[in-house]
């Protein structure tokens, strides 16, 4: 007997739910195709390589046997016998030599003429220029004294001195013949000499393009072994898991043959139906367990399925049936059928539901279901939660830090403490590049291209490095900009990142020099040209490659003063390269680098370039430290965010005792205290911090609140308060109120975030709120923001009605728990819900139970509208990761 999860664990061919076509999968030749290819490509290249290296050897041997010095060596013999037959003859003459001695050298000439005349060797070279003539002529020679040489001596010794002055005539075309001839050899013996070299250049080409494509090869089939391994790791714990769900399942499942027998039938088909298992193995599953109004509607429909393959409910999800338990009781289940093949045959795995109490558990599942939504969405962005949840730690362990008086303590350990800090933040560093590393090769850095100000993004890096770089000694100089570069298109973040990492490369290695930041268009926005240029130790040419791979650092003369991963030039490469465009570097030791990124930033034809708003920015303050204190999640995540993104230190505080801690530890240059908080509200943390004499009483606090009325306001001031931002927070609005309180004498006043338009009470999602989030905030922050979000507030709507119920103290936490969410919605841009929310909270305070009642329709229709809106609107944000 199988069990069901062993049958579902084998055979993954149910038909519920949609098959995969070919049109999507992709018909297997096609998967194999790249090694087919691959393969033919290797083969093609080791015949070439063999190919040549045959040819090589054809000519080693050629060049090894050559012949042509013996010939040269011919051709010249050729002319120093004819002047050794030259003196000869004379000799003879005068009666120095016998005639002998004078036949013996023309006998020898003849045959070097012979030689030169008849061997094939010399078959090219009777055939250049006029070497067929003079050949003639020293053939002429040979012919017209070889009657003399073999006749008589007296005719011989007569002929003597003609004989000499022939031989002398004829000797300069012999000269001129075996100089052409060493031409003509030494000629041919270069171009068999540069044959074999572009041979053998050819062999080493080949040699390395097979070297190359067997490394890529062999980093392929790695990364598909480590895929097939992670493949095989999930469909294992899948398998698991579905066993361990279903014999642990709640509902019944019911496994059937194609007669109907019930072939396995867990414990949770016991408790339902009221049969034991041995009762219900080898029954018929119609007789047992489907009520008798639908018996014979069962039977016909299987027949039918068995006959045409007409399914109706195989196959088609979940469907709303009857079933009778053992005593004849007749209740609603929720029925899924599914088939499947076994060693048997066709079976039918049945899984019921007994749905009587639906209404109470459907809010259950309902909440289940969606925690099992986020976790998988967790697991699928694993890089995004390991982002989060690595750097939480390290960020907690620094802002820990920031709270140690270091002024209490003596020199010895202050150098300690600095030295926690500095090696905290460089960890911090190291874990957002292994992050950006992974990220990048894994192919999920996406782009959020859109126009921007060029000469205001650089101005921004100039003015976010200047401290930095002066701390060094440096100055560090932005060229003027063409102004064609205020209005471009492309992703600002991305190109930021890289900036900002080729100048913080440019400080760390200059000393006491000048950094400076350029941009040009000369060729068009199609290819952006920016340089960052230094006048530091420069980089030797064997190092210029390898500075853009991973975990490379060079040793330099500052090598001792500078630290990092080696990572970040590699990141920035790769960026260049997803953003379309190129990253190269020009140096030389001790005169500086110069890092150069082209990169296009023209729109797109088919797409209208964004207008740049055209009103001026909000200036940003100088960079302090702020402790921002906030009960609300959301609020005090997208605060930090904001302050964060200007440069400013921040510290957070969740309530108003962690509040007054943390003021007595450390000085703060700015508070931004919330109004609304359990326990202390921000006007008691105001009023204690005023009254104390701690490092902090005179600091400037900023009350942050939903809503501030006249006399509100007024009570902010009595307690102490400089100025009152009104939420939702923006990065505008936190600019203008901190340029504010820092500036001396400074006017209080309440701050919008912008001014409330008509009608924004009633409106479901405020878009234009949502917009300027979209600016300041990281898509992946915005998304963690929107799902919280979600998941908050659908236990708030589960809550209340127990919540409203249960008196004084009930509807107290109600009213907390509304403001909170109130917080958190009008951070959202949810205009209406925010609306509604305060009503709510206001009616809980008053223990108005009558309004709290009606107030439970409206939540659950404005709740379903404002969720679909928001999801229509952040849909984009969240397809970009």
């Amino acid at each position: 007997m199988q069990s069901p999860a062993l049958v579902l664990g084998r055979q993954h061919r149910v038909t519920q739910g949609p098959e995969r076509t070919p049109g999507r999968d992709g018909p297997g030749w096609m998967s194999s195709l790249p090694n087919w290819l691959t393969g033919i490509v290797i083969v093609m290249i080791v015949v070439s390589i063999a190919v040549l290296v045959l040819d090589l050897q054809q000519q080693t041997r050629r060049l090894a046997s050559s012949a042509a010095d013996n010939m040269q060596w011919t051709l010249g013999q050729a002319e120093v016998e004819l002047m050794a037959l030259e003196i000869s003859a004379l000799r003879a003459d005068t009666g120095d030599v016998s005639l002998s001695d004078v036949r013996l050298r023309y006998d020898i000439f003849y045959s070097r003429v012979e030689t030169l005349t008849e061997s094939h060797r010399f078959e090219t070279l009777m055939q250049i220029g006029v070497m067929p003539e003079r050949i003639e002529e020293i053939r002429t020679f040979r012919s017209t004294w070889l009657p003399l040489i073999d006749g008589p001596d007296e005719a011989l010794r007569a002929a003597l001195p003609d004989l000499a002055e022939d031989a002398r005539s004829v000797r300069t075309t012999v000269r001129d013949t075996t100089l052409a001839g060493v031409e003509f050899f030494s000629q041919q013996g270069f171009e068999q000499r540069d044959s074999l070299s572009r041979s053998m250049v050819r062999v080493g080409l080949l040699t390395v393009a097979l070297v190359i494509l067997l490394a890529v090869l062999a980093l392929m089939l790695f990364r598909l072994a480590r895929k097939s391994d992670a493949e095989a790791r999930a469909n294992r714990e899948t398998r698991e898991r579905i066993e361990t769900i279903l014999s642990t399942s709640l509902d019944a499942v019911v496994v059937s043959d194609a007669a109907g027998r019930i072939l396995d039938y867990n414990g949770a088909a016991e408790r339902i139906f009221g049969y034991d298992r041995n009762q219900a193995l080898g029954a018929d599953m119609a007789d047992l367990i489907v009520p008798d109004h639908y018996r014979a509607a069962h039977r016909r429909g299987m027949a039918r399925f068995r006959r045409d393959g007409d399914a109706r409910v195989i196959g088609k999800g979940i469907v709303r049936l009857d079933a009778r338990r053992s005593d004849g009781t007749v209740f609603p289940v929720d029925l899924s059928l599914a088939r499947a093949q076994s060693p048997a045959g066709e079976i039918y795995i049945a899984f019921l539901r007994d749905i009587s109490d639906r209404v109470r558990n459907e809010a259950e599942l309902k909440r289940a279901r969606d925690r099992a939504i986020a976790g998988e969405k967790q697991k699928a962005e694993l890089l995004a939660v390991m982002s989060h949840e690595m750097r939480t730690p390290l960020n907690g362990m620094l802002g820990t830090l920031e709270l140690v008086d270091d002024q209490s303590l003596d020199a010895r350990h202050q150098r300690y403490l600095r030295i926690v800090r500095d090696s905290g933040r460089i960890l911090l560093g190291h874990v957002n590049d292994v992050l950006d590393i992974s990220r990048l090769d894994a192919g999920k850095m996406t782009l959020r291209k859109s126009g921007f100000d060029l000469v205001r993004l650089l101005e921004d890096i100039v003015d976010n490095q200047g401290q930095h770089a002066s701390a060094r000694g440096n100055r560090l100089i932005l060229v003027p900009p063409n102004p064609e570069l205020h209005r471009v298109y492309g992703d600002p973040d991305r190109l930021r990142q890289i900036l900002l990492n080729l100048v913080g490369n440019a400080i760390k290695f200059t000393w006491n020099g000048r950094i400076t930041l350029e941009a040009d268009c000369a060729a068009g926005l199609e290819s952006v040209e920016l340089r960052v240029t230094d006048t530091g130790i420069g980089i030797a040419e064997e190092d210029i490659d390898r500075i853009f791979e991973d975990f490379v650092t060079i040793d330099s003369t500052y090598g001792r003063s500078t630290s990092g991963t080696g990572l970040g030039l590699g990141i920035s490469l790769r960026l260049a390269t997803v953003l379309g465009g190129e990253l190269g570097v020009e140096s030389e030791p001790g005169d500086g680098s110069v890092f150069w990124l082209r990169v296009p930033l023209a729109p797109p034809e088919e797409k209208p370039m964004p207008e740049v708003p055209s009103p001026e920015p909000c200036e940003r303050p100088p960079a302090c430290d702020v402790l921002l204190v906030e009960d609300n999640e959301i609020n005090r995540l997208v605060g930090r965010d904001l302050l964060e993104r200007d440069g400013h230190r921040v510290e957070t505080a969740n309530s108003g005792e962690a509040a007054l801690s943390a003021l007595g530890t450390r000085r703060f240059d700015v508070v931004m205290m919330d109004i609304s908080m359990p326990g202390m509200d921000g006007i008691d943390v105001a009023r204690a911090l005023r009254h104390s004499a701690g490092i902090n009483a005179a600091t400037p606090v900023v009350a942050t609140t939903a809503h501030a009325l006249p006399q509100e306001v007024e009570a902010f001031h009595a307690a102490g308060m400089q100025a009152v931002l009104i939420k939702p927070l923006t990065l505008d609005a936190i600019r203008t109120v901190l340029t504010e309180v820092l500036a001396a004498g400074a006017a209080v006043r309440p701050l919008a975030t912008r001014p409330p338009a008509p009608g924004d009470q009633t409106t479901v999602i405020d878009e234009a709120h949502l917009e300027e989030m979209r600016q300041d905030l990281a898509p992946a922050r915005l998304r963690h923001l929107h799902e919280r979000f979600l998941f908050e507030m659908t236990d708030f709507q589960h809550a209340m009605p127990d919540l409203a119920k249960a008196g004084i103290t009930g509807q107290a936490t109600l009213a907390a728990e509304a403001h909170r969410m109130a917080g958190s919605a009008a951070m959202m841009g949810a205009a209406r819900l925010m609306t509604l929310l305060q009503e709510i909270e206001q009616a809980a305070k008053a223990g108005n139970a009558m309004e709290l009642d009606g107030r439970q329709a409206d939540l659950a229709e404005c709740w379903q509208t404002t969720r679909d809106a928001l999801s229509a609107v952040l849909r984009p944000v969240e397809q970009l990761h």
